[in-house]
């Protein structure tokens, strides 16, 4: 007997509890239909279900409409089987062991956001439907979906399943670090360590807490645990050099530097914090090459090859997260392009370099003052006849600007206050083009000190205001960056 066939007499069963539910003798009639049908195919089982059916006059709804998915189902037609077992909820909300079978129907499907849900609610009816690596992936996907309360669920039972699946411990611990959990994390990392004391990760994880907490010699032993273990994880490095600058303590900064080189390959972070420290230690023209070199490993060749004289950096580090971005922008004719806050010049001599190649493009630096170093390297790019100096604020600024004009604009103003941040952004948007994006280097940023300079939440304030009229393109918190395409 064809499929086709019984998949016709579902679908009469189905029309018959659906449409014609005064219709008693019907109902039966289409019940026994189906039982004989499934009888008639060896299906014994399925057949007696349905057979008593049609005996009971008022039989049990939800377990009917189960009954027409697992059938659908069985068949492939997982979008007819989907609609029953939707049906069998709508009828009784309370039956949550229809949620597993919808979770698997979903997946046929290839609704993910719907089948990870249906998930959730089957293992909130029974925890044991899913082994350690089951709820696992299920943590990983509800934290793609950004519904951390889930993850967090699945992520705490792999972790009661399983003592020794450690990806789970370690993505819980994590959470709760960037949650600023930290005595949970540290209790969990330091769980991960008990169990294996060469688990490297765990080591500088602790490290980062330590850290965070000023407890520095405290990190600086959890940052040579870590490199003892994998003297070629080159992250411990990074960080045991930050703590010697936090603490003030060049000499070991510079000479912690000097050993790494010996050791892994070259990074540019590494020729940053050298320089950091060469600056302090008063040795300007060696942390002036650190900082070149840091830029050449970035790929700007010209830094070092035009001489430009930085004695701090606070840019290339974006140049990975950028140079995808403003690619489409580059070498274009008539670009028009705002950098607000200019420091030493570098983003400045990046984009004259890189981007505005064309001479008929043009850059306007806006800054309250403009420092003698960036005078100097403006010069140095050749180009200078292509920048507009503007001496003043955002505000005082904009009725000079015309409206919808810029393709480009990077806000790195010094003055980190929320409100002025807030005026900030509020006066851009009125100057930058439709389909062109802004660039926010402090978002995120924080004076603990003084908790009105945080940029966030000025900007956040205004891009609230034109919700539908944006959209992120990227946010990076741990550079502090968030980059928009304002989209009407």
């Amino acid at each position: 007997m064809s499929s086709s066939y019984l998949i016709h007499s579902v679908a009469e069963c189905e029309s018959a509890f659906r449409e014609q539910e005064d219709h008693l003798e019907n109902r039966q009639i289409a019940c026994r239909n189906l039982g004989n049908l499934l009888q008639g195919i060896g299906r014994f089982e399925e057949a007696v279900i349905w057979h008593s059916f049609a005996l009971d006059p008022e039989p049990d709804l939800t377990n009917l409409h189960c009954q027409l998915g697992r059938l659908y189902a069985q068949e492939s037609k997982w979008q007819k089987a989907a609609a029953a077992f939707e049906k069998a909820l709508e009828i009784r909300p309370d039956a949550l062991h229809v949620h597993s079978n919808l979770a698997q129907i979903y997946g046929h499907i290839g609704n993910k956001a719907a089948e990870m849900e249906s998930w959730y609610k089957a293992l909130e009816h029974n925890p044991e439907l899913i082994n350690v690596q089951g709820y696992y992936k299920l943590s990983k996907a509800f934290g793609q979906q950004q519904k951390m309360d889930r993850a967090m669920f699945c992520l705490e039972k792999a972790c009661e399943l399983g003592e020794d699946f450690l990806p789970a411990h370690y993505d819980l611990a994590d959470i709760w670090f960037y949650q600023g959990k930290l005595e949970k994390a540290t209790t969990k990392y330091q769980s991960i360590i008990n169990q294996d004391e060469t688990e490297y990760k765990a080591h500088f994880k602790l490290g980062n807490i330590y850290l965070r907490k000023r407890r520095y010699e405290d990190a600086i032993a959890q940052f040579y645990k870590t490199i003892k273990v994998a003297p070629e994880y080159p992250w411990a490095y990074r960080d045991l050099v930050k703590t010697y600058l936090l603490m003030g303590k060049w000499d070991q900064a510079i000479s912690t530097c000097n050993s790494v080189l010996n050791l892994v390959e070259e990074f540019p972070w590494l020729y940053i914090q050298l320089g950091d420290a060469l600056v302090k230690k008063g040795r300007i023209a060696d942390a002036v090459t650190s900082f070149k070199t840091a830029c050449t490993l970035r790929g700007w060749q010209e830094c070092s090859d035009r001489k430009y004289h930085f004695t701090q950096d606070t840019f290339s580090y974006r140049l990975e997260l950028w140079q995808p971005l403003i690619e489409p922008l580059m070498g274009q004719k008539n670009l028009r392009v705002l950098e607000i806050g200019s420091s030493q010049g570098m983003s400045s001599c990046w984009l004259l370099d890189k981007v505005l190649t064309d001479e008929s493009s043009k850059l306007i630096c806006l800054d309250t003052h403009f420092d003698p170093k960036f005078l100097e390297n403006l010069r140095a790019t050749g180009r200078n006849d292509q920048v507009a100096l503007m001496n003043g604020t955002v505000s005082d600024s904009m009725n000079l600007l015309a409206k919808h004009s810029f393709d480009l604009i990077i806000l790195q103003d010094r003055n980190r206050d929320s409100e002025h941040a807030w005026q900030n952004t509020q006066a851009i948007w009125q100057i930058l083009k439709v389909n062109s994006m802004a660039i926010f280097n402090d978002y995120g940023w924080v004076n603990p000190q003084k908790r009105q300079q945080n940029p966030k939440l000025g900007i956040d304030k205004f891009l609230t205001s034109v919700n539908q009229n944006f959209k992120v393109v990227n946010h990076t918190p741990q550079s502090f960056q968030l980059i928009i395409s304002k989209t009407g």
